[in-house]
């Protein structure tokens, strides 16, 4: 029970690192994600049509680099908690289950345990991720969607304008909308692509990082001196790994959880706006034609990511999103965004394995 509360405790206090480190990175993810083909959609907001970290803070402050990370410290980090319990839960039962061949404690090894295949890592992994479905899904449809209505911030607007989307954008208010809306199963909107996303990416993620420790000859419990950088390489290696193996997934389920009709629009459609600068959204855009003209149009959605030239009818899964993504934007579309995710991924890894072992090994030496 110790370890699994030591587990719980370290995990949650390196997700909160990690992501803190992370977020800029991943708000310019999300919104190149759900970026569609913008060639024929025109916009004043020129940091929306081509986002960037410098047009990010210049059209929206410095706060746009942490848009929608209230969700994620609440959830992604009680995820983080999760996940290494799980996947240390899991070790310890496949132990049992099937022993190592050799019962000699390893120098890399916790104190007192044999050195577990990698085959037994990975399927710890595995588990693990499909444990944190019921916390990851809703904590990711929240941050996704809180990051892409920041994202139709036109600085040229109104202050009322400016004001009501930044309120819109706020994770608690994403939240009660989506529960309003669509209820309590509206929060696992794209699950089961976040599942496949999930499970076969924690394999991933710790055999990499448990590879790379037994290879670089890390004793277990040693996170001073050379051991330092040699976690970091190792946490930093696993993490662009995992994200690299997973990433086409992660593109679909972005656009699963951000389709224009499930997007809050309601505050936006009757917004006072400056005589010569709208809010751009898909909403005022269809209102502002006839019902007849508007009935054979799709939403003009090219920062959300949703054909222009198929139909406005949402997708009806995962696979639809992938042949209607592919049809209208080629293969190129699956790894949109994949350069911030994966510059991303080395230093928040590093950092949120770092500090799990830092953790791990202060709270074994209180006990």
């Amino acid at each position: 029970m110790a370890s699994s509360v030591n587990d719980f405790i370290a995990g949650y206090i390196s997700g909160v690192a990690g992501l803190i480190i992370g977020s800029p990175l991943d708000v310019l993810k999300v919104r190149l994600q759900a970026q569609g083909d913008a060639s024929g959609t025109a916009t004043r907001n020129r940091g929306a049509k081509n986002p960037s970290l410098s047009a990010m803070v210049q059209n929206e402050g410095i706060r746009s680099l942490f848009k929608g990370i209230s969700s994620p410290i609440v959830g992604l980090a009680g995820l983080n908690s999760i996940l290494f319990a799980s996947y240390s839960a899991s070790m310890r039962f496949l132990e049992v289950v099937a022993p190592p061949s050799s019962t000699t404690p390893s120098l890399y090894a916790a104190a007192g345990e044999a050195l577990q295949p990698l085959s037994h890592v990975f399927a710890a992994g595995f588990v693990a991720g499909v444990a944190c479905f019921l916390v990851s899904t809703p904590t990711e449809l929240v941050k996704c969607r809180a990051q892409v209505i920041a994202s139709r911030l036109d600085p040229t607007s109104s202050a009322a304008a400016q004001k009501a989307i930044l309120s819109e954008s706020g994770s608690w208010h994403v939240t009660k909308d989506v529960i309003r809306r669509f209820g309590l199963r509206g929060l696992y909107q794209g699950g089961w692509v976040t599942i496949l996303r999930d499970a076969p990416g924690y394999g991933v993620y710790f055999l990499a990082y448990e590879g790379l420790k037994r290879g670089l000859e890390v004793p277990a419990g040693e996170t001073g001196g050379i051991n330092t950088w040699k976690l970091l390489f190792a946490g930093g290696v696993a993490g662009t790994l995992s994200w690299a193996s997973i990433y086409p997934l992660d593109v679909i389920k972005t656009r699963l959880q951000t389709q224009p009709h499930l997007m809050s629009t309601d505050a936006l459609r009757t917004l006072p706006t400056t005589a010569t600068a709208r809010v751009p959204t898909p909403s005022t855009s269809l209102l502002s034609k006839s019902h007849n003209e508007a009935r054979g149009l799709v939403h003009q959605t090219s920062r959300q990511g949703h054909s222009k030239t198929l139909s406005s009818a949402p997708y009806k899964g995962m696979v639809d999103c992938a042949i209607r993504s592919y049809r209208s934007e080629g293969m190129g579309v699956f790894m949109r965004g994949a350069t911030p995710a994966l510059l991303r991924a080395f230093p928040v890894n590093a950092v949120t394995f770092f500090v799990y072992e830092l953790v791990m090994a202060e709270l074994q030496k209180l006990e």
